[in-house]
């Protein structure tokens, strides 16, 4: 981020946390594996406009993925199809492609183990392909189902990259950029822009290569040059939380919900970052941009603990529980370091937060517990001791 941007940045986010019943600073976007028909309401209540979802080309039932392609719930013709009903909602589409793409075999046609993923028809025939037929058959049912569900040209679909690597591993950064050279022309010539989704380290490359034109920066903070790339300013998402469950709540306890990841959109980007709706491009409100990047802040200090009121002592924590699965599962009363928190209204020392991003603030910490702004993202400390230690002095 360029100096002149983090001084606009500095100078702005005070007028933004003086109005807070002005400013709709809830989370816009998020990120799903499972059907949200029966959920949309209540996204829109929470403030929700635009919906992750996901396109593969075959289903990966042995992770349980069976409601992840966006696809199997119906087409657009369907009015009580999933897309239908967002659509008709008011919800925009983020359009992700991801097939076991958690791995560097990906880029040999290959899971985890070294078998060969699947054919085109979805049969695990055991046969070897390369790079180039791999990303052949991936590209060829991303825009498949684009078209199937009427995803508009000029819009984007953003391909997953969703594991670490560093420089020592040549051979799958050239298998990498061998890929997305194949996903990048074929998209370009179906009139589609090319997105992707990973640490810093694989936008830098892709950036550097021409080969992608969105950047979604992956939550996972310990991969490589996340934190440097995040602090470049270069990119269009960023993924704020993971592993969220929404409306698992029930007055007697908990029951399952949804499954979601939140996400940032950055107000230094255009506004135009490849989504759609129905047969049109979608562009999310400016303000509404600017004032979700404007109220969040990364935790600096390896302790940020979280007070249960704005009186309270260091040692009175906020107590908080989250619905999981069905049961209730018990949080740290603390931003854990390098992970962001929702700022609302603040006093000279504190500052009130939404840990968990949920729309509902928890509890208060110290101003010296985050960074100033958003556009500083802490680099991942690994020794659990100096992390725990480390402050943001």
């Amino acid at each position: 981020m360029t100096p002149i941007l983090r001084c606009l940045l500095i100078a702005v986010i005070p007028a933004v946390l003086a109005n807070p019943a002005q400013s709709e600073t809830r989370v816009a976007i998020i990120d799903t594996a499972f059907d949200t028909r029966p959920y949309l309401d209540q996204l829109k209540d929470r403030g929700v406009t635009v919906i992750g979802r996901y396109y593969a080309r075959c289903d990966q039932p042995e992770y349980g993925l069976t409601e992840k392609r966006l696809i199997n719930q119906g087409r657009p013709g369907d009015p009580s199809s999933e897309i239908a009903q967002m659509v008709a909602k008011g919800f925009a589409v983020l359009s992700i492609y991801q097939y076991y793409s958690n791995t560097p075999n990906k880029f040999r046609g290959q899971n985890r183990e070294g078998t060969a993923l699947p054919d085109a028809n979805c049969t695990w025939t055991g046969a070897s392909r390369t790079v180039e037929q791999e990303a052949g058959l991936d590209v060829q049912a991303a825009i498949e189902q684009a078209q199937a569900l009427a995803q508009p040209k000029g819009s984007a679909i953003y391909f997953g990259v969703d594991f670490n690597f560093t420089d020592s591993d040549r051979d799958t950064i050239d298998l990498m950029i061998r890929y997305f050279r194949v996903i990048k022309a074929r998209m370009d010539a179906a009139g589609y822009k090319t997105g992707a989704y990973g640490s810093g380290h694989a936008h830098q490359i892709l950036r550097d290569q021409g080969l992608i034109d969105y950047s979604w920066i992956s939550a996972s903070r310990a991969f490589s040059r996340s934190s440097a790339f995040h602090r470049s300013g270069d990119w269009h998402l960023f993924q704020n939380q993971v592993d969220r469950e929404w409306f698992g709540e029930t007055g007697s306890g908990c029951r399952r919900g949804l499954p979601i990841d939140t996400n940032v959109q950055n107000m230094f980007q255009d506004a135009d970052v490849g989504l759609w709706r129905g047969g049109h491009s979608y562009v999310e409100d400016e303000g509404r941009i600017f004032d979700i990047f404007a109220t969040r802040r990364f935790a600096c200090n390896g302790d940020a603990v979280v007070r249960r009121e704005i009186g309270s002592p260091a040692s009175d924590v906020v107590r908080m529980t989250e619905c999981k699965g069905g049961k209730a599962v018990p949080v740290a009363p603390r931003i854990d370091f390098a992970n962001a928190a929702r700022v609302g209204e603040a006093t000279e020392n504190l500052i009130e937060v939404d840990v968990d991003d949920d729309g509902t603030f928890d509890g208060w910490t110290a101003h010296g517990n985050l960074t100033a702004h958003f556009g500083y993202k802490p680099d991942w400390i690994f020794d659990t001791t100096r992390r725990s230690a480390t402050s943001c002095e």
